[in-house]
């Protein structure tokens, strides 16, 4: 039953993850300024994306302690941290949800 329920889960977030994916930024923090972020992304890029009061933080854990919580602010980010950055649908420089990765070890 415990499979069952993860399967369904992952199924559920690659669904979440491959419709948003088209805007999204993933890659690594390499300035943070207040209401912006700078990424490097995986494709060797660096964009920025701003934010503002209306951004929501995540932890994206990836291992344990999964019993942590997800919900975190600003101050968690920081220079070197992987993201991956929702922007908003209507106005695609402002991030909308950041996630970061915690818990992955080499990338």
């Amino acid at each position: 039953m415990k499979r069952f329920f993860l399967v369904l889960l992952l199924f559920a977030m690659t669904t979440l993850v491959a419709q948003a994916a088209g805007n999204d930024i993933v890659g690594a923090v390499t300035n943070l300024q207040p209401g912006m972020i700078v990424v490097k992304t995986d494709a060797g890029q660096t964009t920025s994306v701003m934010t503002n009061d209306k951004t929501v933080y995540m932890k994206w854990i990836l291992q344990k302690p999964w019993a942590d919580g997800p919900r975190t602010d600003e101050r968690f980010l920081g220079v070197g941290k992987r993201v991956h950055i929702e922007v908003a649908k209507d106005n695609p420089s402002v991030a909308r949800t950041v996630w970061i990765v915690v818990g992955r070890v080499g990338y």
